[in-house]
C-alpha cells in the first residue's frame, strides 16, 4: 500500500521575508560552520553575524559582494535560486494550477487506494 504525504509548508518567501533572512538561515543549516564561511569571506564570524542579523540602526548591511563570497565559500546556489524564483517568477495562477495538479494527482491515488480501504473494513 503506498503512502499519502502532504506538505503544508508554506513556501520560502512566506517563512523568509528577505533574501538576508534566508541567507541567514541557509548560513546556520549547510555543513559548512559559520566560522569558516566568515574566514573565506575574510569577515570576523562576529561582522557576518550582524551583516546576516543586523539589529536597527546596525551599519553593517550584508551586500552583493558579501552575497556572492558567501556562494562561493558554501555553494549554496540553488537554495538561493530557488528563494528567487518562488519569490520573483511566481504568481498566483501558477500557485493555483499547481494545487490544482496536486489535489488531481491525490484524487487519483486516493481512487486507486479506494478498492484496498473497502476490502480491510
Amino acid at each position: 500500500m503506498s503512502q499519502l504525504t502532504l506538505n503544508f509548508e508554506p513556501a520560502l518567501p512566506e517563512r523568509f521575508r528577505s533574501l538576508r533572512a534566508f541567507v541567514a538561515h541557509r548560513s546556520a543549516v549547510v555543513d559548512k560552520k559559520q566560522g569558516q564561511q566568515a574566514a573565506d569571506m575574510d569577515l570576523a564570524p562576529s561582522t557576518l553575524s550582524r551583516k546576516l542579523n543586523p539589529s536597527d540602526g546596525d551599519t553593517q548591511r550584508f551586500n552583493v559582494d558579501d552575497l556572492e563570497a558567501w556562494l562561493e565559500s558554501t555553494g549554496d546556489a540553488p537554495a538561493v535560486v530557488e528563494y528567487i524564483v518562488a519569490k520573483y517568477m511566481d504568481c498566483d495562477k501558477a500557485r493555483h494550477q499547481r494545487t490544482v495538479a496536486n489535489a488531481e494527482k491525490l484524487i487519483g491515488e486516493l481512487v486507486k487506494m479506494l478498492p484496498a480501504l473497502r476490502a480491510g473494513a
